[in-house]
């Protein structure tokens, strides 16, 4: 089961011109978005970068592009909803303008274990090298900066460039997308109203520069769209949608493209809990379309098992830069570029020790990343958090983050924050779930007593009843399909 989840996502805009003749597929063929299946027919519209798909011609092979599927009225055979249009899109393609951090066009990306890579030299993202042309899929944040859920190397250079994202500055015919200057001197902005404002979401075409680096402006547009980030969906209707955490409007809302997204107390957490959701977290929603632009979420999804540390830092446990690190019991925290760190620590370092708060995820690789970094006064060790899943039990002790986390003499409390006993957490708290204790470091490997609370357990309860409607748009990644025969039997098949 999934909870999708949202924030920030770019796709491709489709006019209706270009639908009437997008290729259908040859035969039925179920794929995967965000988790979904989503069955592709004769009838379905494909666009692939902006472009109809020709005919005969194979859906994309790239597991991790973005992926948008909307449905049509009808029944679906064999219960999996027949999408009337699939875009597959990427955000961003072009030149590496730097490599510590790795840039595209100037915008920061984000390469984790998740990342699928294609092409890429020796299958490493440290062989890329300034000059290369890459074809980045993903999340993209107000901050400038994409995590990349694909990355194919072109070892050709490209003649079409592509740049998505948020304009984070105009002056005159001059525009910037976080440090990419941009001109559009003799360019006239489509579907921007009367002018082109900072924090617009924008799809810029442009023709190919030979020798781009860091300091060139982008001179040669084709085309700038003014988009939402996000498909509209209808109200009333479900949708899943994928990307993420934009800025917070309330305790419980946040920004999402157009949209504000509201959650309550039943709303379902999965991987990570309310207090994980962070501006530049990745999440899934899955929910219902409001009046307004507003979306009610029913399910939220962490694309990631979410971690939390706070703990004692030495200047020695801190390592600044680009590719910095943040040590805090011994576990290393790589900084993403969607890293919000209002006290400069990756960027700086310490020069005494601090205690030190992160939020981040594990990949699937067990590597840490930053989403959040705070300064939190003077060592305390008397007061940590360690928070993540679950690797093992032998009560009362977990395995958390490579810790021994001890719950003799704690306090036990719920997803909710309620009181529990004992016996009620250990039944919920299994490998894989999401536990967090805060209480007493020993100095090296264990965290004692306070209150040990179960963030999510293993498995949580599907936000949609049996029988509701399906959803209606579903926002994601591309994680490949079979196809379907005519005498109802599949044939596993790469994509």
């Amino acid at each position: 089961m999934h909870h999708p989840a949202l924030a920030v996502l770019a796709r491709v805009t489709v006019p209706a011109a270009l639908l009437a003749f997008a290729a259908p597929a040859t035969a039925d063929e179920v794929i995967d978005i965000q988790g979904r299946s989503v069955l592709v027919t004769p009838q379905t519209q494909v666009i692939v970068d902006d472009a109809p798909l020709p005919p005969g011609a194979p859906l994309p092979s790239q597991r991790g592009l973005r992926a948008v599927a909307t449905f049509g009225a009808g029944v679906a055979p064999r219960g999996v909803g027949a999408a009337a249009t699939v875009v597959f899109s990427y955000a961003v393609r072009g030149a590496v303008t730097s490599t510590t951090p790795l840039r595209v066009l100037g915008q920061e990306v984000t390469v984790t274990g998740d990342t699928g890579l294609t092409g890429v030299p020796g299958g490493a993202i440290g062989n890329i090298a300034l000059g290369d042309h890459l074809d980045v899929s993903g999340y993209l944040d107000t901050n400038a900066s994409l995590l990349a859920s694909f990355i194919e190397y072109l070892p050709s250079p490209t003649p079409r460039w592509l740049l998505s994202g948020y304009v984070s500055a105009v002056n005159g015919d001059e525009v910037r997308l976080g440090p990419q200057r941009v001109s559009l001197a003799g360019v006239s902005p489509i579907d921007c109203g009367d002018a082109l404002a900072v924090g617009r979401f924008v799809e810029i075409r442009a023709t190919a520069i030979a020798g781009f680096n860091a300091d060139s402006v982008l001179d040669t547009v084709t085309r700038l769209t003014c988009l939402d980030p996000v498909p509209r969906g209808t109200p009333g209707a479900l949708g899943v949608l994928n990307g993420l955490v934009g800025e917070f409007l309330s305790p419980t809302s946040f920004q999402f493209g157009p949209y504000v997204v509201s959650y309550d107390a039943q709303t379902e957490f999965k991987f990570g809990g309310a207090d994980d959701l962070v501006t530049g977290a990745a999440i899934e929603v899955d929910g219902v379309f409001g009046d307004n632009l507003a979306f009610a979420a029913q399910g939220i999804q962490f694309n990631a098992p979410m971690i939390r540390l706070e703990a004692p830092a030495q200047p020695g446990d801190v390592v600044p830069g680009a590719g910095g690190t943040v040590t805090l019991l011994g576990n290393p925290v790589r900084r993403a570029a969607q890293l919000r760190d209002r006290d400069a620590i990756y960027t700086n370092g310490i020069t005494q020790p601090r205690q030190i708060e992160l939020r981040g995820y594990l990949d699937r690789l067990g590597q840490g990343w930053a989403t959040r970094a705070r300064l939190r006064g003077a060592p305390a060790p008397g007061n940590v958090r360690v928070g993540g899943p679950v690797e093992a039990v032998e009560r009362p002790l977990l395995s958390v983050l490579g810790l021994d986390l001890d719950s003799t003499g704690a306090t036990f409390e719920d997803p909710a924050g309620a009181t529990i006993d004992a016996d009620t957490f250990f039944a919920g708290a299994l490998p894989g779930a999401i536990v967090e204790q805060t209480g007493t470091w020993n100095g090296t490997d264990t965290v004692r007593g306070g209150v040990v609370a179960l963030i999510t357990p293993l498995d949580v309860p599907p936000p949609r009843p049996a029988g509701a409607a399906p959803p209606t748009l579903i926002v994601g990644t591309y994680h490949g399909g079979d196809r379907l025969f005519t005498n109802g039997f599949e044939a596993s098949a790469e994509h």
